[in-house]
């Protein structure tokens, strides 16, 4: 949570021995203040005057009472503004395709194709495009890679707006000390914090490469091999639904928001946790034991507090899945989803599949305890699935974790 302080961003030399407080009196701006409140407001005015506002600007934000939001649009605006135009003609690329790219990443299309709002940095990403096909992508792989990251970004945004919201939006605060909190606080991330966000970025982008290096064929002459086995768990929440009808929107978002914190606590590398789905996670792994593990972990987790929330239900399948733009799709992928559905609340159920493969890896002496279930047929997959409840074996107990004979 970010201090609750007040700040004042910082103002050249120059401008404070143009303006003193007594000078932003004498014109007016500080009528009827005094205490914290004239201290803030002069802090704003400095600020703006530090950006070149002009005194006439500020005393008419001041009579429109929107001092503090002038501030903010201030802090955010691109200093050096171009045109969709400027950017089409200085990386010379045709207008549609910025287009294309800029709607993806979820960046304002402007209606007035002169209008200049974008920065330099808008600039660079329309140039990148010419080296992406270079590498010899075409637009069609391109553009779900594009659309995956404008969302990341979105949900970013939407986070950390939340969050400063919820910090520095308190009420019955004068709104231009409001928005010099706010003002601050968003030009601090957008400057500082952005650098740990590519930070992140670049270290999971190694992670991913490396696991892909792994699935590399010799034969293909270096290049990526797509398909690859997976493991892949779905959990969802018992009654989310009807769940909605008794409680707020806010209360509901809440639940599914402590689901996906309880999924990112137990998703562990290699285990990661690949989406969110409103009331259901889902994660995969190449490693089933470890991923099996987790489930029970995740189901653990859920239920220890024991508030009331719903129950949760998990299912785990293994199979040969693709990778694309950041989600998984394949046959896992889809009879995990189906086994989640037939699962018992507050109960792990896998398939024959991840049944025999942890078996197969735990030797004599596995960590989990599986029970038959009576076999199941899904829409959309051939045969009657062969299907196991899980448990985690007791601390020191023995036995070779076969499958119970009686079908439960």
């Amino acid at each position: 949570m970010p201090p609750r302080h007040r700040p004042s961003l910082p103002i050249p030399a120059r401008i404070r021995s143009v303006w003193a407080e007594g000078d932003y009196e004498r014109a007016g701006l500080l009528e009827g203040l005094a205490g914290d409140a004239r201290r803030t407001r002069v802090s704003v005015l400095e600020s703006l005057a530090a950006d070149g506002v002009a005194i006439d600007a500020m005393r008419d934000a001041i009579a429109r009472d929107r001092l503090g939001l002038l501030l903010l649009e201030r802090t955010l605006r691109p200093e050096d503004g171009h045109s969709l135009t400027d950017v089409c003609r200085i990386a010379d690329i045709d207008a549609d395709v910025v287009r294309r790219w800029f709607q993806a990443l979820g960046r304002p299309l402007a209606a007035d194709p002169d209008e200049p709002i974008y920065t330099d940095e808008d600039v660079e990403i329309a140039q990148r495009i010419h080296r992406y096909r270079s590498l010899g992508f075409s637009d069609e792989e391109l553009m779900p890679v594009v659309r995956a990251i404008g969302r990341g970004v979105l949900n970013i945004a939407d986070a950390l707006g939340g969050l400063l919201g919820e910090a520095l939006l308190r009420p019955g605060e004068p709104e231009p000390e409001m928005a010099l909190r706010y003002a601050t606080e968003a030009r601090r991330i957008v400057e500082d914090d952005s650098l740990h966000l590519v930070h992140l970025v670049a270290a999971a982008l190694a992670d991913r490469i490396r696991s892909h290096a792994l699935a590399v064929e010799e034969s293909s002459a270096g290049r990526l091999q797509g398909a690859q086995e997976v493991t892949v768990c779905f959990a969802d929440l018992v009654g989310f639904t009807d769940l909605g009808e008794t409680v707020s929107a806010v209360e509901l978002s809440e639940v599914a928001e402590m689901l996906s914190a309880c999924a990112t606590e137990v998703s562990v590398r290699p285990v990661r946790l690949a989406k969110t789905i409103g009331d259901a996670v889902m994660l995969v792994s190449p490693d089933p034991t470890l991923l099996v593990s987790a489930a029970l972990d995740l189901v653990d987790t859920w239920a220890g507090p024991q508030d009331g929330r719903p129950a949760l239900r998990v299912g785990v399948a293994n199979g040969v899945g693709v990778p694309h733009a950041g989600d998984w799709f394949g046959p896992p992928v889809n009879l995990a989803s189906r086994v989640t559905e037939s699962a018992r609340p507050d109960q792990v159920t896998v398939t024959a599949a991840v049944h025999d493969a942890v078996l197969a890896a735990g030797g004599d002496d596995p960590p989990f305890r599986f029970r038959a279930a009576a076999p199941r047929k899904f829409k959309g997959v051939r045969g009657a699935q062969r299907l196991y409840r899980v448990q985690r074996r007791p601390t020191g107990a023995s036995g070779n974790g076969a499958p119970i004979d009686a079908v439960n």
